[in-house]
């Protein structure tokens, strides 16, 4: 699961592509690319990853994720259309 894509909605429903660093019982820790690369070379300039409850990530769909790219607020993104992470 570390290094997959994923699609997660923040806590003001803005939708965002980022990277898994690793999974807990509830949360999934979340980077994005460049930070992910910094951990995997266990790099001191890394951040540590964002941990993210696990019912706000959702498998990545490229055709879905071009729409959160069109969107200049990232809210107007319709969740039902994704599946969740872990179900």
């Amino acid at each position: 699961m570390k290094g997959e894509m994923v699609i997660v909605r923040d806590w003001r429903g803005r939708a965002f592509i980022r990277r898994i660093w690793r999974t807990s019982e509830s949360v999934v820790f979340i980077t994005n690319d460049v930070n992910l690369q910094l951990l995997i070379n266990k790099d001191p300039l890394a951040i540590e990853p964002i941990g993210v409850p696990k019912e706000d990530v959702f498998k990545y769909d490229s055709k879905l994720a071009k729409e959160i790219d069109k969107s200049s607020d990232k809210g107007c993104f319709i969740w039902d259309n994704l599946t969740p992470l872990i179900e």
